[in-house]
């Protein structure tokens, strides 16, 4: 059942990403990067869940000695989550407002509470 909420989320990104590229509104982005990022939660715990499931089935039963490994398929499914995390992440930057990408003192802006006065070039002597 979470990996088919976790397909849900990556469609209803998809569909955000679409809208956002195609129709220039890039508030989408801040809702495809939440999708993605519930996405990876989403399939890292279903893969927990299996692990658990096979291990809980292989301690029931002590009269057959098995071992078990992850196979590549788990593998694959915990890197996908990963990149789903990372993916989240990376459009939640691109999602943030240009002002955050710049340095607050770049353009001759002056910081403190003189600037937050309006008070520009006032010395203050005692």
């Amino acid at each position: 059942m979470l990996a088919v909420f976790s397909l849900f989320l990556m469609l209803m990104g998809s569909a955000c990403v679409t809208v956002a590229l195609s129709k220039q509104i890039l508030f989408m982005l801040k809702p495809a990067a939440f999708c993605f990022s519930l996405a990876g939660v989403a399939l890292l715990a279903s893969l927990l869940v299996f692990h658990r499931s096979v291990a809980a089935l292989l301690a029931s039963d002590s009269s057959v000695p098995l071992q078990h490994r992850l196979s590549w398929s788990a593998g694959c499914l915990g890197c996908a989550g990963a990149a789903l995390l990372a993916g989240g992440f990376l459009f939640l930057l691109l999602a943030l407002p240009r002002d955050a990408w710049r340095p607050r003192c770049a353009g001759g802006r002056r910081g403190g509470a003189a600037a937050a006065a309006g008070v520009q070039g006032v010395a203050l002597h005692r």
